[in-house]
């Protein structure tokens, strides 16, 4: 609830970017790197391929990633749908489920 963002998904393909609703403005046109590093903390953007791979599961391969780490990693998530609403969960090393997660589908 504290974020919002867009995710575009295709056929093969997707990409998101998130941000904190919270997230400050720059003070002015030139920000420092204190404030980058801010901001930069506060948003998120990835983009892929992604497979199913069990019913109401995707797994996640990243092309690219607002962090370079992530590039090349997978993960896989477990989803379902309330109406417009899709609640989801990534799914730890166990294979129990992290914090839930909500995004709203808004075209099909």
């Amino acid at each position: 609830e504290g974020q919002e963002g867009m995710c575009i998904i295709t056929k093969t393909h997707f990409t998101w970017v998130i941000t904190d609703k919270a997230r400050k403005s720059f003070e002015g046109a030139d920000p420092s790197d204190a404030e980058k590093a801010t901001a930069y903390t506060g948003a998120s953007s990835d983009g892929g391929t992604y497979k199913f791979v069990g019913p109401s599961k995707v797994t996640i391969h990243r092309l690219y990633s607002i962090n370079p780490q992530l590039v090349g990693k997978d993960f896989t998530f477990e989803y379902e749908f309330d109406g417009e609403l899709c609640k989801y969960w990534i799914l730890q090393e166990d294979g129990s489920r992290g914090p839930l997660g909500k995004a709203r589908r808004i075209a099909k």
